[in-house]
């Protein structure tokens, strides 16, 4: 016969100082996306170290240039758009976050806007909507089409007859 072996009680309380460190990890590697705005400026203390602010000065904001990125858009533009305000292309697609927010329309947070297999540059590049995953509306994404070679402009070509 086999013995039972006693089953012991989870205690809830065993975790807590792993959550801590993850809370802590967390806050010290991305303080400076979710930190704090001491001065209620609406710029996070972390980026406006990173631009050159004074984070307890609510007269202070970014003003390096007024586009640190060199981009086009102004760093309040950045802050408002999503984007990292010292990175020209924030979703590294190809595309800088000026063209994304400006004449694209597409998402300067994801490389993908239309989620077709096709980044926005790609798109760019092969005259398909970044904004639309089946430009030509035959019912395949421009990206499937684009990669075994059908033409993603045309309702003729298909993955089924390229």
């Amino acid at each position: 016969m086999e013995k039972e072996v006693p089953m012991r009680k989870a205690n809830i309380l065993n975790g807590i100082p792993l959550l801590f460190l993850m809370v802590f990890v967390i806050l010290f590697f991305y303080g400076e996306v979710w930190g704090k705005d001491t001065d209620g400026d609406g710029w996070g203390d972390g980026i406006e170290t990173k631009l050159g602010s004074d984070p307890d000065n609510p007269g202070s904001t970014p003003a390096f240039l007024d586009d640190a990125d060199q981009d086009g858009l102004k760093n309040v533009e950045e802050r408002d758009a999503g984007t990292d305000p010292v990175d020209p292309d924030t979703d590294n697609d190809g595309l800088s976050d000026a063209q994304e927010v400006g004449s694209r329309m597409t998402d300067p947070t994801c490389a993908d806007t239309d989620k077709d297999g096709l980044n926005d540059f790609d798109e760019v590049r092969a005259g398909t909507d970044p904004n639309h995953p089946d430009t030509d509306r035959d019912g395949w994404l421009d990206g499937g089409e684009n990669a075994v070679g059908s033409d993603p402009l045309s309702q003729i070509s298909t993955p089924i007859h390229p």
